[in-house]
């Protein structure tokens, strides 16, 4: 076994290590970061099953993996600093023309609430097109303190979507 391969099973059973942690306490999110890793975990659904937790763990070694040979590139939505050089502010904006919903289904709570804490990556709204649902997702850490669109109106691309106010001003 290289030494790659060591680093990847050890980081693999930290994140089950987390992943269980959360489990445990019934959390629905978890915060890690040591000074050279950090890891965000997020949970919206019901309870993973101990058999999802290995496979939970390889994804996210996956996307560190990644976001490493990338030099810490995330995609998902735009998201630009406010105008005034105010960088604990990101708007988040539509990347595609389409139907704006807060939620997964008419009867079901939002995705996110003004006031609400959200993680990088964390699912803000769904926009649709063409019969196909894009996630939105929080480009950085923060509260979320605008939902710019009304549930179920068209949007522009690059329409500002969330007001999102980062760590640094949180």
């Amino acid at each position: 076994m290289d030494e790659s391969t060591a680093a990847r099973e050890e980081r693999d059973r930290d994140i089950r290590a987390l992943m269980a942690l959360m489990e445990e306490g019934d959390l629905s999110a978890l915060r890690f970061d040591d000074g050279n890793v950090k890891i965000e975990l997020e949970r919206n659904h019901g309870p993973l099953s101990q058999a999802a937790l290995p496979l939970m763990a390889e994804r996210v070694g996956r996307l560190l993996d990644a976001r490493s040979e990338h030099g810490d590139v995330t995609t998902g939505a735009q998201s630009v600093p406010v105008a005034g050089n105010d960088s604990s502010v990101a708007l988040v904006k539509s990347p595609l023309v389409g139907t704006f919903y807060v939620s997964p289904s008419p009867d079901e709570e939002p995705f996110v609430k003004v006031g609400q804490e959200v993680l990088t990556g964390q699912t803000l709204a769904i926009v649709e097109a063409m019969k196909m649902m894009n996630e939105i997702t929080a480009p950085a850490p923060g509260i979320v303190t605008e939902v710019l669109a009304a549930n179920g109106a068209q949007v522009e691309y690059d329409q500002v979507l969330f007001r999102i106010a980062t760590q640094a001003s949180a």
